[in-house]
């Protein structure tokens, strides 16, 4: 059975140390999980799933950037993460299944 979460997309910069990836997180509005810090510092949670993503090499070969539907991005391999917070106006604009 599918079912739709309401969710807030976040655009997000993450940067590991093979690579720099764009994407969007979903956050949950009101409570637990509604912070980037929430859903980093979730102890059962191991990865980060980045949607509407793209993604280029820091091995400085100038490579041009790929794009993926989704990334998981292991949270320990994370070494610095840039949220840009989009406005509460687009609340419900992203959208998860969870089945």
């Amino acid at each position: 059975m599918n079912q739709k979460v309401r969710t807030i997309p976040i655009k997000v910069k993450v940067y590991t140390s093979g690579y720099t990836i764009s994407g969007c997180i979903h956050t949950r509005p009101g409570g637990y999980k509604d912070r980037v810090s929430d859903i980093l510092n979730d102890p059962a949670g191991s990865f980060l799933s980045l949607t509407q993503a793209t993604f280029q090499s820091r091995q400085g070969d100038g490579g041009v950037a790929k794009k993926a539907g989704t990334i998981m991005v292991r949270i320990d391999d994370i070494l610095m993460l840039i949220p840009f917070e989009e406005s509460k106006s687009q609340e419900g604009e992203g959208q998860i299944n969870e089945g």
